[in-house]
């Protein structure tokens, strides 16, 4: 994948590089790359979460990421 996307969220300017995508049943995981640190998101019939409990990101971040990423791959 490794394509640099930039996210437009409250005046600032973010860049992440999708390292890995996974479907499983009903629940999408995406490994990034978010300002040098790897974050897992997730979507399941909530919607876009952080899976894992190291560096937190802001919930608005994440979702307006996962987003993009279900644009992008239509998923």
């Amino acid at each position: 994948m490794g394509q640099v996307f930039t996210i437009s969220l409250e005046g600032a300017k973010f860049h992440y590089q999708l390292l890995k995508l996974k479907l499983r049943n009903r629940q999408v995981e995406s490994e990034i790359l978010l300002q040098g640190n790897t974050v897992t998101l997730y979507k399941d019939d909530k919607g876009w979460s952080q899976k894992e409990d190291a560096l937190p990101v802001v919930e608005e971040l994440v979702r307006a990421i996962g987003n993009s990423i279900s644009l992008r791959y239509r998923i």
